[in-house]
């Protein structure tokens, strides 16, 4: 797998396992704060021998912190709907994160940059073992693990990829890509899942059948398509911005300087630029080689996560304004 993550290293950013795991004796969706304490304690105990993992409760957190751990992807939004009963286990490295009393009594899901949806499945494996063998996990011989939503009956595992598509974007083939992936079993969506834009190009790849299928064959499914996408993407942005290389060049280096010297800059208007920063240097227009931190940079300039940085909540100008000097900073940082 390493040799995907080297062939189309910047068109993939990140892969996420999730499994949804519920347990006999308690309801599906749990509200109420008493049983849901109980219910922690026995997926804590359960992990125990996993490594280190640090237990966080929404109910004590503000509004600010638990959408900052939304845009880092350790959360989601049912969880942060359901704060008074929902909490979290988080990996010390922050890859695993463990949440108790989603929609599902468990959610376990793990990250890894790159198309590595095998090897996060591997790592999170090793967590749920742990949770089946201490815990009376509710399973059916015929349907599989039982979940809230039937979707994600069976395995209740779902392989997610996340991807940077601008060429097939901006042809208008994407669609194309969204019926193809439906044939084929999958689905295409914005950053955060369902319901959600995609930002900067940005998609979510992951498969939409969990039942009659096996853990093994979704992995190599997803895997096989997200391949086929870079392959169509690669082919794309030859052939798409090879015809215009100056007009491309020279978006890509009016955003660069309009990322490196803005004094206030909103998200919606950094996404853009920092698109076009990020093809132009994967098409070698601009001497940026670790696309990667480019990535990094998309999350840790969101709303929430800017006023963690800061220590206190922002104003949309204050914002602006903390946003512009870190992302003129670091993109300076990183052609240097």
């Amino acid at each position: 797998m390493e040799r995907s993550v080297e062939l189309f290293r910047g068109n993939i950013i990140m892969s996420r396992v999730r499994l949804a795991r519920n347990l006999n004796g308690y309801p599906f969706s749990v509200t109420d704060q008493t049983l849901s304490r109980e219910i922690v304690k026995k997926v804590n105990r359960a992990i125990v021998k996993c490594g280190t993992f640090n237990l966080y409760y929404m109910s004590n957190f503000s509004d600010v912190k638990l959408e900052a751990m939304k845009e880092k992807y350790l959360i989601s939004q049912n969880l942060i709907d359901n704060r008074s009963a929902g909490a979290v286990l988080i990996s010390a490295d922050k890859s695993v994160s463990v949440m108790v009393c989603e929609e599902d009594v468990i959610r376990e899901q793990c990250f890894m940059k790159g198309l590595r949806v095998a090897e996060a499945y591997k790592k999170l494996s090793v967590i749920d073992d742990e949770l089946i063998k201490n815990l009376d996990v509710a399973f059916d011989k015929k349907f599989g693990y039982l979940t809230a939503c039937p979707t994600n009956l069976g395995t209740g595992l779902r392989a997610s990829v996340m991807m940077f598509l601008p060429a097939l974007t901006e042809s208008g083939k994407i669609s194309d890509l969204v019926e193809e992936a439906q044939r084929l079993g999958l689905t295409v969506r914005g950053n955060y899942g369902e319901g959600s834009d995609a930002e900067g190009y940005n998609y979510q790849i992951s498969n939409e059948t969990t039942l009659g299928v096996s853990e093994e064959e979704i992995l190599f499914q997803v895997e096989k398509v997200v391949e086929r996408i870079c392959s169509a993407e690669r082919d794309e942005m030859e052939r798409l911005f090879g015809k215009r290389e100056l007009k491309t060049m020279d978006r890509a280096k009016k955003s660069f300087g309009i990322l490196t010297n803005a004094v206030l800059l909103n998200y919606e208007e950094f996404l853009r630029h920092l698109a076009q920063v990020k093809l132009g240097a994967m098409l070698g227009m601009i001497d940026i080689t670790d696309v990667e931190k480019l990535d990094d940079l998309i999350v840790s300039v969101r709303p929430a996560s800017l006023c963690e940085q800061y220590g206190k909540v922002l104003s949309q100008t204050d914002r602006d304004l903390f946003r512009a000097e870190l992302v003129g900073k670091q993109l300076l940082k990183l052609k240097e």
